[in-house]
């Protein structure tokens, strides 16, 4: 994940940090059943969702516990 996307993830409200969630999960389910198949080549993929989802979480802890 890149620097400029941790900088505006920090500036999404807690509505889109809630889609950004959605949209990483579907894409980690993607990718799992890629893997499963056999059809994935990148499998760093998996990681680096795995790191975004976590990431949008702690965000999402972190605004709820400063309202």
């Amino acid at each position: 994940m890149k620097k400029t996307d941790k900088i505006s993830y920090r500036q999404k409200s807690s509505q889109e940090l809630e889609k950004l969630l959605l949209d990483a999960t579907k894409k980690m389910v993607e990718s799992r059943s890629k893997f499963a198949t056999g059809n994935l080549k990148d499998t760093s993929v998996i990681k680096k969702v795995k790191y975004e989802i976590a990431y949008i979480k702690t965000l999402q802890t972190i605004n709820k516990n400063e309202k």
